[in-house]
């Protein structure tokens, strides 16, 4: 790894280590606070709805003026999340104020650490870097979730929230001192959502979408798991940790093996991660920790090939545009998927059966590398 990656992996580290303390607690902390579960569907749909309006404008921001004013404004709204949370109350502007915070911080982090991604990711070596960034992610995700658990069953939300937001507020530091070489050719091209989807296989449209519903599932999780399995937050936590603990050394030699051969083996993780997703919420005790194990090995087997073709289909774009049209996919996708949740499906065992309908579902396109459309 260089110098820009190596900040870059610090930055990942620290920030997922923040946000992992109590990001994949708030339906929990919401459903305890009285929100019943259409309710939390409806936070969920509002989270996406804002997303959707606030993307354009948000690549927007960064493209005329810098991806770390997007870091100040992602770290802002965190910050505000977390105040927020210790202040619940029961009503629907309190829940529409947190969804369209969350969205705001979730604009403001994802959008300039994928920007980031795409700049200080070499082209030869994809995989293997992505791959080591990737369990940088999860040894961050590995400590603090459990951590997380433990302080918001035998401590209080407020000690939680204080730590997560000085983590999150170092986490920065590094990414202020990335020297990143902008091309100047393509920084001048127009925002044009449009023409650059018409550019791109919709296939590959859809792979982008189908793999960002695993976030889907990622947050109905904890819920069932609390509602289902057992309502303590340790047992979210430690769940999580069996999921993210799952072979990081696999991580590393799976990216290897992707780089020498250029199989991404989308199709067979995708057909692994519904199979064991639904033995995974079909299971107790110590089997379902052996399963939340595997869920993770082959999770992450699923995002090492998607991402892999992610980022070698990406040096046919503006690093802006190409952005864009991610960011509104995944967004679109989930908004509709939450839509279908709200207007009929509360049960969380057939939401999470839906939701890997549809990303089973890509199965049956393939991903286009080399095809990029004229206009």
């Amino acid at each position: 790894m260089n110098k820009n990656q190596r900040k870059f992996g610090i930055y990942v580290f620290l920030s997922t280590l923040s946000r992992s303390l109590i990001e994949v607690y708030i339906p929990v902390i919401l459903y305890k606070s009285g929100y019943d579960l259409k309710e939390i569907v409806l936070y969920y749909l509002m989270i996406n709805i804002a997303s959707v309006i606030m993307t354009y404008p948000f690549i927007y921001l960064s493209k005329k003026i810098d991806n770390k004013v997007l870091l100040v404004i992602g770290i802002i709204s965190f910050l505000l999340i977390q105040i927020y949370l210790n202040f619940i109350v029961h009503s629907f502007l309190y829940l529409m104020g947190i969804a369209v915070l969350y969205a705001v911080y979730r604009r403001g982090y994802w959008i300039s650490r994928r920007y980031y991604n795409l700049v200080v990711i070499k082209k030869e070596k994809i995989s293997t870097t992505y791959s080591i960034i990737s369990i940088i992610n999860q040894i961050g995700a590995l400590v603090s979730t459990y951590v997380g658990a433990l302080l918001l069953d035998f401590v209080n939300t407020n000690i939680l929230t204080i730590i997560a937001m000085s983590l999150f507020i170092i986490s920065s530091i590094p990414i202020f001192t990335l020297k990143v070489n902008k091309d100047k050719e393509k920084d001048n091209e127009k925002l044009e959502l449009i023409k650059t989807i018409k550019k791109m296989p919709k296939t590959n449209i859809y792979h982008f979408g189908a793999y960002e519903l695993v976030g889907t599932i990622k947050f109905l999780l904890p819920l069932f798991l609390y509602i289902h399995i057992n309502n303590t937050y340790q047992t979210i936590g430690v769940v999580t940790a069996f999921s993210e603990a799952a072979l990081l050394l696999f991580a590393y030699l799976f990216g290897k093996k992707l780089d020498k051969t250029k199989n991404s083996y989308l199709g067979l993780s995708i057909i692994l991660f519904a199979i064991i997703t639904i033995l995974r919420i079909n299971s107790f005790g110590v089997i379902l920790l052996v399963i939340s194990f595997a869920e993770g090995l082959i999770r992450k087997m699923y995002e090492l090939s998607i991402c892999n073709q992610f980022f070698m289909y990406s040096k046919n774009f503006e690093y802006n545009n190409y952005n864009l049209v991610y960011e509104m996919t995944q967004n679109v996708f989930r908004m509709v998927l939450a839509f279908i949740f709200y207007i009929g499906f509360l049960d969380i065992r057939l939401m999470i059966y839906i939701t890997l309908m549809f990303i089973l579902s890509a199965v049956f396109f393939k991903f286009k590398q080399n095809e990029v459309r004229k206009e």
